[in-house]
C-alpha cells in the first residue's frame, strides 16, 4: 500500500500537479508508516512516534503556499525528537564523522547562501540539526537508522537546492522518493531496536 501511494504521489509531481490532488496521496504516507511501527512493536519509543507525527504535520503544511515556515518548523522539531530517540541507543562515538559533516554543511551553506535572503538563519539551524541527527544515528551502529538518516540528509539537500537555487521536476520527484525511503528505513530500524517484527 505504501509503495502504491508513493508512486501515485510521485506521478502527480511528474504531471505538475498543483498540489490539490496530492491532498489525497501525500498526507497518508506517514500514517501508514506510523501504523507499521505500532504493529507488533513491543516497546514503543514515544519520542520517535512524536517525530513521525511532526513529519506528518510538515508534509501537510508543505502542500500549501503559506505552509513553508510551519513545515520547516515541524520537520525541525521532528529531527530534534529523532535525535533524542536515537540517543537512547548510543553505542559508540564516531569522531571522524564530525569534520566530514561540518565540511558538507559548510559547503552546502556556502553554495546556497546568496539565495537564502531572510531564510539564512532558519536554514543554518536546520542544516545543523539534521547533521546532528545523522551523527547520532551513526553512533547507534544500527544499519537501518544510519541508512535512513543518510537518505534524509540527501532528501533535504535536494529539497533545499530545489527551493532556493533552481527548481527541477526530476529533483522534486527524487526529494519525495528519498524522503519516504528515509522514513521507512528509520521505522524499520526502530522496530528492530524496540522488539518489533
Amino acid at each position: 500500500m505504501l509503495s502504491v501511494l508513493l508512486l501515485a504521489d510521485v506521478y502527480l509531481i511528474a504531471q505538475g500537479d498543483d498540489r490539490s490532488m496530492r491532498l489525497f496521496t501525500k498526507p497518508f504516507l506517514i500514517p501508514l508508516l506510523l501504523a507499521f511501527y505500532l504493529n507488533k512493536t513491543k516497546e514503543l519509543n514515544y519520542l520517535f512516534l512524536a517525530g513521525l507525527v511532526f513529519s506528518f504535520l510538515g508534509d501537510v503544511f508543505l502542500l500549501f503556499s503559506w505552509g513553508f515556515l510551519p513545515g520547516l518548523g515541524s520537520f525541525l522539531t521532528a529531527h530534534v525528537l529523532y535525535v533524542f530517540s536515537f540517543k537512547r541507543y548510543f553505542n559508540k562515538h564516531q569522531i571522524l564523522l564530525i569534520p566530514i559533516l561540518l565540511a558538507f554543511v559548510t559547503g552546502l551553506l556556502w553554495f546556497l547562501f546568496p539565495y537564502l535572503h531572510e531564510m539564512k538563519l532558519p536554514v543554518i539551524i536546520y542544516a545543523l540539526i539534521i547533521s546532528i541527527m545523522l551523527y547520532v544515528a551513526v553512533t547507534t551502529q544500527q544499519k537501518w537508522l544510519i541508512a535512513g538518516a543518510l537518505f534524509f540528509v540527501i532528501s533535504d539537500t535536494l529539497l533545499s537546492i530545489n527551493i532556493f537555487y533552481e527548481t527541477s521536476l526530476l529533483r522534486e520527484m527524487l526529494v519525495m522518493l528519498t524522503y519516504i525511503v528515509a522514513q521507512l528505513l528509520l521505522v524499520v530500524g526502530m522496530k528492530q531496536l524496540n522488539g518489533g517484527r
